[in-house]
């Protein structure tokens, strides 16, 4: 009998931690690692990134950018809901976030109506040319990433990813 109840004790302990979502365990890659990580993997999966914060959004600390050794590399981690914000101490420091990665997917029918739009815009009095010029050079520029991305792998959308992170350590 007592070692049903070691066995029930055990059972409900791995329980708890594997239903608690919180799973710190994951091998930390570093900001500039990540893209070729996310490659192989799914919106919904764990990961742990480690980067330095460089921004804290001014509007309740919901979410920081995270940067890697090469400034261009960067990847934004909100809090969930049980996190809400980040606390004072992240700023222009390290920081491994834990979380779930999300990913946003842009694709080419995304896109050709992006341009719809902006081409409708120039047609009323408040038509911004400059601005749809601006913003048709980033288009062609996805575009082209799509294009790369799907001659490498065979995916033919851009993705955005961001971490929703469950927790956070800062490094001293």
């Amino acid at each position: 009998m007592k070692n049903l109840a070691k066995i029930f004790l055990i059972c409900a302990v791995v329980a708890s931690v594997a239903c608690s979502g919180n799973d710190n365990s994951a091998k930390v890659v570093s900001v500039d690692e990540l893209g070729s990580v996310v490659e192989n993997m799914n919106d919904g999966d764990s990961l742990a990134v480690r980067g330095f914060c460089s921004d804290v959004c001014s509007s309740g600390s919901g979410h920081i950018t995270l940067v890697g050794e090469n400034q261009k590399n960067a990847v934004a981690a909100v809090a969930d809901g049980k996190l809400v914000s980040f606390g004072d101490d992240v700023t222009h420091r390290f920081v491994t976030v834990y979380g779930v990665l999300r990913e946003q997917r842009v694709d080419r029918a995304f896109l050709d109506n992006w341009e719809f739009r902006l081409d409708e815009s120039l047609k009323g009095p408040d038509g911004n040319p400059e601005a749809v010029a601006q913003l048709k050079e980033q288009i062609s520029a996805l575009r082209d990433s799509i294009s790369v991305r799907f001659a490498r792998n065979g995916k033919e959308y851009y993705s955005n990813y961001t971490i929703e992170t469950y927790s956070y350590d800062v490094e001293d």
